[in-house]
């Protein structure tokens, strides 16, 4: 046996995989709840029977959508990036379930909801969401 000074280094060091800075996607969240304020706001001065209507949609709009946020980015920065997309396309389904099955109970349980308003709500809301991602997600 010789006596070997570097047998116990390494040629190679093993490289840690960097962590992939999230983005800060709750942004839109907040955007789609303040502009659901603020057209709850405008709703209750010229249309003041919408006002709970328009409270509901806003309400199950915000909830599908971090529903949305919250599965979409579970996985984000994996390095297996079939997680992330299979978690964003069941965050998008999930959403629009939510909404849906909400839009659905809410017209059942209330009648006298003023079911246009609902829909144009979540449609503003959504479509708003959708439109300002790419500016507030750095």
């Amino acid at each position: 046996m010789t006596n070997d000074k570097n047998r116990d280094v390494t040629v190679f060091k093993q490289a840690r995989p960097r962590r992939v800075p999230r983005p800060n996607v709750w942004r839109v969240v907040y955007v789609q709840a303040g502009a659901g304020l603020i057209l709850l706001a405008v709703a209750g001065l010229w249309f003041p029977g919408t006002v709970q209507a328009v409270m509901a949609a806003v309400m199950l709009s915000v909830i599908g959508h971090s529903y949305f946020t919250w599965r979409s980015m579970r996985h984000y920065g994996a390095r297996i990036t079939g997680l992330f997309v299979t978690g964003t396309s069941q965050g998008l389904y999930g959403k629009w379930i939510i909404v849906a099955f909400g839009l659905a109970l809410l017209w059942t349980a209330h009648p006298d909801l003023n079911a246009f308003a609902m829909l144009l709500t979540v449609l503003v809301l959504n479509t708003l969401a959708a439109a300002l991602a790419p500016f507030l997600v750095k």
